[in-house]
């Protein structure tokens, strides 16, 4: 896939761009990795470096196992173009030589510059997604940061465990994908400096799973020391599923690939002789539905107990959602829900309390009885409970939380943002429509606080309202709607989380649906 370029290129190359030493000048399209040298795109107000392999192709005898390092290469890299995407039914370019990331910088970025820096994780519920998918240019240029996004692991590749995996790893299975974003966070400590990034301010982020993935990472003793801030947004309830339900659901992917029945040894040669095409394949066969595990060395414990018992990576928190996630799920998955339909599903969810739950969703309270749906999948699976993992990450570090309320943001199932519809304004969603003029003050407005927290772990930014720290007694947030951000405490109310804090006293449902 990469292309390794001439020697008379490099020579060339080299007397052009590196100024004394190993250092690039500013603006520089070659950079020095601690593996190699790697030459991107230099844009009028930025640059780019993709592709760049971060850990070896996880393929063969490494299928289901922990990321290993990437191998140095001579000569230098063209790192002009995306890796392909991680192993995924739906994309054109997809391969399981997937584990690359790409760098973005200022244009006059160099070693001497020290910039926060950003390390973004892709959602897709860990069946899909890309790093190619986000195109960072504004929050690298007005946040004056860099932005690094990753390819990991999705899917059975990524996630699969079994007591076959665990025999033939000596540990307990499932957390690959977890493991390759731990692996990039390392590469980033040993590399960014080079890129004119400061290793010593670096923020993770991501969405949905990506989000989820951040709560792993707080969680996660083998990403200590990685990061000095974290950003959730909409990561659900931050809980994952266990070893034994995941493997019980995990058998029928084996099964599906004809690997059942065997002892240890040769399930593992079946599983690792098949090709990508016969997993992706079994994948869907399975239900094509894939959760981390919570039990592994990477996750030993669910991120909502280790942030209740303070066991955690201690860095400032900055946790929000949309004002209505459940939304594009309720829509996606039924765009006309009936009255009986709404009825029925509740009825399903919730048994005796039903009543109770069509008393506080009334019907005529919303313009159709999907919205109705989307509002209890919104309150439950993702606003109460990023109140809730905010309120007990607070007792220990700095903790903001947000919500975006924007009704005119594009995709909105039911005239309220729906989950993903924040991306748009921080990382440059490809394939997205353009913003208003009204949606880009607000977008300048997130970005600068996002950018803020990178460098500072705190959200006081000039010309725009302070944000106080939020803590169980003084529920503050910042909403962003219309042309600027407002502090608000109403967000619990407006979800009902004090009822639904009644329903579920021990925490919230794992992946709450109808």
């Amino acid at each position: 896939m990469h292309r390794i370029l001439s020697r008379a290129a490099v020579a060339v190359t080299a007397l052009l761009t590196l100024g004394t030493g190993v250092a690039a000048a500013a603006g520089s399209s070659i950079v020095h990795t601690a593996d190699g040298a790697v030459r991107g795109t230099v844009a009028e107000n930025h640059r780019v470096f993709s592709g760049i392999p971060y850990a070896q192709p996880p393929v063969g005898s490494l299928r289901w196992r922990a990321p290993q390092p990437a191998k140095p290469w001579s000569g230098v890299l063209d790192a002009t173009d995306p890796g392909p995407d991680c192993l995924q039914s739906g994309s054109a370019n997809t391969s399981e030589d997937c584990l690359h990331l790409n760098v973005w910088t200022p244009r006059d970025a160099n070693p001497a510059s020290r910039l926060p820096v950003a390390v973004w994780i892709y959602g897709g519920a860990f069946r899909s997604g890309a790093a190619r998918g986000y195109q960072p240019v504004e929050m690298v240029n007005q946040g004056g940061m860099l932005v690094v996004t990753l390819n990991y692991r999705v899917g059975a590749v990524g996630f699969l465990t079994l007591p076959q995996l665990d025999a033939d790893n000596g540990t307990a299975s499932g957390d690959y994908g977890q493991l390759d974003q731990i692996q990039a966070l390392r590469w980033v400590k040993d590399n960014i400096a080079r890129f004119g990034g400061d290793p010593g301010r670096v923020m993770v982020a991501g969405q949905s799973a990506g989000g989820e993935s951040v709560c792993m990472l707080l969680a996660s003793p083998l990403a200590a020391g990685l990061f000095s801030s974290a950003v959730v947004e909409s990561g659900l309830t931050c809980g994952q599923n266990t070893i034994p339900r995941q493997q019980s659901d995990d058998a029928a992917f084996v099964a599906s690939l004809g690997c059942g029945g065997m002892n240890s040894r040769a399930v593992m040669a079946c599983l690792r002789g098949k090709t990508p095409v016969d997993v992706l394949a079994a994948q869907q066969a399975a239900g094509n539905v894939w959760y981390p595990v919570v039990g592994t060395r990477s996750l030993p414990v669910q991120p909502p107990t280790a942030f209740a018992t303070g066991r955690f990576n201690h860095v400032p928190v900055l946790i929000g959602s949309t004002s209505a996630e459940g939304a594009s799920f309720i829509h996606s998955a039924n765009p006309n829900v009936t009255e009986a339909d709404y009825r029925a599903d509740v009825q399903g969810a919730f048994g005796d309390r039903a009543d109770e739950v069509f008393a506080r969703y009334p019907l005529d309270a919303y313009p159709v009885p999907g919205a109705a749906e989307a509002a209890i999948k919104t309150d439950v699976g993702f606003s109460c409970a990023t109140l809730s993992n905010a309120a007990l990450l607070a007792a220990a570090v700095p903790t903001y939380v947000y919500e975006f309320r924007d009704p005119t943001a594009a995709g909105n199932s039911y005239g309220a943002p729906q989950h993903a519809a924040e991306l748009p304004y921080l990382w440059g969603t490809s394939g997205t429509a353009s913003l208003t003029r009204t949606q880009q003050q607000l977008s300048q407005a997130m970005i600068a606080y996002w950018a803020e927290f990178a460098r500072t772990g705190g959200l006081k930014v000039r010309g725009l309202p302070s944000v106080p720290r939020y803590s169980a007694s003084a529920p503050h947030e910042v909403a962003f709607t219309g042309a600027a951000p407002v502090i608000v405490h109403d967000e619990a109310a407006d979800h009902q989380c004090s009822y639904w804090g009644q329903v579920y006293p021990d925490g919230w449902p794992f992946h709450f649906g109808f």
